[in-house]
């Protein structure tokens, strides 16, 4: 017995002394790793050349290490003199690479500053703008394209061919006439003769519509811009955006909308309606993309004109963003008058009709960046109607580019 009990103790002692090894092992700390430090590196080009309203790309070369660089930021600056002749800064861009784009030709000095947190690295380069021998206006001066929508305006361009109305259509936006857009889905496409710069901070050009004038309503217009990347001098499908104004996230506002409208039977009786003011209330049929369908009515005023634009055809679609527009009877329900609303910021024909070319998003409604635009198309994207006076529509004046330096007229 007393042999057994010692050979216990001997067994317990063995595993009490390994026990306390192993917790002895695993109190021993590890050995603490030094903090690296971030640490950027970073080199630009010393000098970059271009013509006056091109664009030229300024990469630099931006090495983070133990920093994560998607925290990091850029500025881009340039020196400008302000109007008492004083040298500043002014920032130019916020990304890493720049797409630098000068209205006037001389050599420039840009600066680069790359921050990650308390971090700063700097670099500096030199962009030599060059002249173009060509003369510019700020104006978007020609008509690429023009297709209006149903309006009783469509008699003011009685053509038949596509040829006569475009002939037509330049020589009013030459002479700043009012161009008919007519209903949803009218539009006219104009082209700068330079690049309009997508200036840092600031709006980029305006788009002049009719204002409202009496009796007669006239809708806002959406604006869509393209930038010719490839310079081709034509605006390519895949270069157009659309500028994302106070109504493009609405509820109210429908993406890829399309309206089918249908020339009028000239031998078709007219079907009055209950107004005196309806003259026809099933002139001109329409039908949509979403299974619905309606008439345009024609007005008793308006009873000797033709709403159809009469070179397109037994019927034509047009598509875009449609955006609702409020229209609200003031004359007790004899739809004699009416009030018709208006958007905040980012339209054509609205209180401050300057746009940003910053605002532009691509089909999926994600925000690009531009470095300029060459081409806007201006489009009706409402449909409404105001009793007695008609259907609202849009006047096209002109599209300007604000930032147009005058040494360039």
């Amino acid at each position: 017995m007393k042999k057994y009990l010692k050979h216990s103790l001997f067994l317990l002692a063995i595993g009490a002394f390994y026990c306390c090894s192993n917790d002895d092992s695993k109190q021993e700390d590890p050995e603490t790793q030094p903090v690296k430090e971030a640490s950027i590196s970073l080199k630009l080009a010393s000098d970059f050349s271009v013509s006056r309203y091109n664009a030229v790309t300024v990469d630099p070369e931006v090495i983070i290490e133990n920093g994560d660089a998607a925290l990091a930021k850029y500025k881009w600056t340039t020196k400008v003199s302000g109007a008492n002749g004083a040298v500043k800064d002014s920032v130019i861009g916020d990304t890493k690479t720049l797409q630098f784009i000068a209205p006037k030709a001389a050599s420039y000095t840009v600066d680069l500053a790359v921050t990650l947190g308390k971090l700063v690295k700097q670099a500096s380069t030199k962009v030599t703008v060059s002249e173009t021998g060509k003369t510019y206006t700020s104006k978007a001066l020609s008509v690429i394209d023009y297709l209006p929508a149903p309006s009783y305006n469509s008699d003011n361009i009685p053509f038949t061919t596509k040829a006569q109305v475009m002939e037509k259509i330049q020589s009013d936006l030459t002479e700043e006439n009012g161009i008919s857009l007519g209903t949803f889905g009218g539009s006219i496409v104009t082209a700068f003769d330079h690049t309009v710069i997508n200036t840092y901070g600031k709006r980029d050009f305006t788009v002049l519509m009719n204002e409202n004038n009496g009796s007669l309503k006239f809708s806002p217009v959406s604006i869509y811009v393209a930038y010719d990347a490839n310079k081709n001098g034509i605006a390519d499908e895949n270069e157009w955006y659309e500028i994302a104004g106070s109504e493009y996230n609405k509820s109210t506002t429908v993406k890829n909308y399309e309206m089918t409208y249908n020339k009028p039977n000239p031998a078709k009786a007219a079907v009055t309606g209950t107004k005196d003011w309806q003259f026809d209330k099933e002139y001109l049929k329409w039908t949509d993309n979403k299974n619905a369908s309606g008439f345009i009515t024609k007005t008793k005023k308006w009873r000797r004109y033709n709403y159809y634009p009469q070179w397109m055809g037994e019927s034509y679609t047009v598509k875009g963003t449609k955006v609702y527009l409020p229209v609200k009877d003031v004359s007790d329900g004899d739809e004699t008058t009416f009030n018709v609303g208006t958007f905040e910021w980012g339209y054509g024909g609205i209180k401050d009709p300057s746009i940003d070319i910053s605002w532009a998003v691509d089909s999926n409604g994600k925000k690009v960046h531009l470095p300029g635009i060459d081409f806007i198309k201006v489009f009706v994207s409402t449909f409404a109607a105001a009793g007695a006076t008609d259907l609202v529509t849009s006047y096209f004046i002109k599209a300007e580019d604000l930032n147009f330096p005058k040494a360039s007229k």
